[in-house]
């Protein structure tokens, strides 16, 4: 009976210390649910940030495509503005892609992301229109960035949300 009674008080006791969770500025035991320290006000729960992975991964793929149809189509050493094109927005689409898929993105590396994806898709199908007059210089890369524009399109409400999320944790 005693042992009993001392287990029962053993798994009442276990139960509340995983039910509380420390404050790391005070030290204080909170309930699990609260938001907010109840001693010093320090705020406990961390909002997940939004993670863009569809996005984010068909920019760093698009991007990975210009770098390397960069090095390895021979049009593009023939149109050196296109070349700087594919160079500068194959960079910046691997950059703003890594960024969405972190989850750590802004209204810069959102806007970012609009751009290299508009200047991508030009370029890659201006290229393949060029490549058509040449046969076997055609590279279809112009699809993945008509599909990087679609899947940021039907994103842009969750985007919106999640930069004013975004704002409202900075403001405060």
């Amino acid at each position: 009976m005693v042992k009993n009674c001392f287990q029962k008080a053993f798994k009442l006791q276990k139960e509340k210390t995983r039910s509380m969770t420390k404050c790391p500025k005070c030290g204080y035991d909170n309930p699990m649910e609260a938001k907010y320290c109840l001693n010093c006000g320090y705020k406990l729960v961390q909002e997940e940030r939004e993670r863009f992975e569809g996005s984010g991964l068909l920019l760093l793929t698009s991007g990975t495509i210009l770098i390397v149809t960069f090095l390895f189509n021979a049009l593009l050493r023939v149109f050196s503005l296109l070349a700087i094109i594919y160079v500068i927005f194959g960079i910046t689409s691997i950059y703003s892609g890594y960024r969405l898929y972190r989850g750590t993105s802004s209204l810069a590396d959102l806007i970012l992301a609009s751009v290299s994806i508009i200047f991508g898709f030009a370029g890659t199908l201006f290229l393949y229109i060029i490549g058509l007059a040449f046969k076997g210089l055609v590279t279809p890369d112009w699809i993945i960035y008509l599909i990087a524009i679609v899947k940021l399109l039907t994103d842009r409400k969750k985007l919106k949300n999640a930069l004013k999320r975004g704002n409202e944790s900075h403001n405060s």
